[in-house]
């Protein structure tokens, strides 16, 4: 189970295109077909704005996808450029934090020191220039410490009210800030005070060496990780996706599949702080039509002009 990793640029991307919080957004409209469409249409205008970040961190070769198959419909058109090898896709029931271990375990055994982004999809930011010179900065400061897994902790003055909080320690400008706890949507009292303390919000953009991730996956999750690679790579075509079928993993139960969480503080990893981004996750399910006009703005305007605002 090898992807590889185009020699012109070391680094590579890794799009979760079925995060969380999508998933919850998508599971709790289906029922509601014409509500269902727009969120998928929000769901896209996301994705193609996570296609272009990811291909400013790497060459289109050097992105990967963590997707569901069931929404398939969803992510395809925006990730039309990825290569069929490239792609990791849950059958329903897989949770996708497997498909994107299988992605980063399969980077791992074929280039062991290449700096990977795990890029959610679930997110905007109005400067987008922010977003990616912090980036930046944190890859060149990992290749001096690969055994080290970092996130981006987001310092604004406007959080979303669906964010996790990441609590941390001292920081340095090279080494990050020990993530010392996390605080998983608390209320906007709890919220407030968190910040006032120093607490960050958790982006979910994880970054570090291909090895870095690997080395914890079989330290936390060894079972899982033996059997991604025997599964993933048993019966899998050099040209072909990575299918994570339901049928083989029957015999895991539901709960230590989902105990794989590749985020703070279960994976251990360094806090970096970002300032002044314009951070804003995805808003709640009733707020399906402000994001809906969002997506459309961003659509007209591009990522980075004057004209991107937040939902109202």
């Amino acid at each position: 189970m090898k992807v590889k990793i185009s020699a012109s640029q070391a680094g590579c991307c890794i799009i979760n295109a079925n995060d969380e919080r999508s998933d919850r957004l998508m599971e709790g409209l289906r029922q509601w077909p014409q509500i269902f469409q727009q969120a998928a249409i929000i769901k896209r205008g996301f994705l193609r704005q996570a296609s272009l970040r990811a291909r400013r961190i790497a060459s289109a070769a050097n992105v990967l996808v963590s997707a569901r198959e069931e929404d398939r419909s969803v992510w395809t058109g925006p990730l039309w450029f990825t290569q069929p090898a490239n792609r990791f896709i849950s059958d329903r029931g897989v949770p996708t934090s497997l498909s994107t271990a299988a992605a980063v375990l399969s980077v791992a055994a074929g280039s062991p020191s290449c700096l990977v982004t795990i890029l959610p999809s679930d997110f905007w930011v109005a400067r987008e220039s922010v977003l990616a010179e912090a980036i930046e900065k944190v890859l060149t400061a990992l290749r001096w410490v690969p055994g080290t897994v970092a996130t981006l902790g987001m310092s604004d003055t406007h959080p979303g009210t669906d964010e996790d909080y990441l609590i941390v320690g001292p920081a340095s400008s090279q080494t990050g800030a020990a993530i010392q706890a996390k605080a998983n949507r608390p209320g906007p009292s709890a919220a407030k005070q968190l910040l006032k303390e120093g607490a960050l919000v958790a982006s979910g953009i994880l970054l570090g060496h291909a090895q870095a991730f690997a080395a914890r996956i079989h330290k936390y999750w060894p079972h899982l990780a033996r059997e991604l690679t025997d599964v993933m790579g048993s019966d899998h075509s050099p040209e072909a996706e990575h299918r994570l079928a339901s049928d083989a993993y029957q015999h895991i139960s539901r709960s230590v599949m989902s105990s794989m969480r590749l985020s703070p503080p279960t994976f251990p990893m360094r806090a970096f702080r970002v300032q002044g981004s314009g951070w804003c996750s995805r808003k709640p399910l009733n707020d399906v039509q402000s994001a809906r006009a969002f997506s459309l703005r961003t659509s007209s305007y591009g990522l980075n002009s004057a004209r991107t605002e937040y939902p109202r």
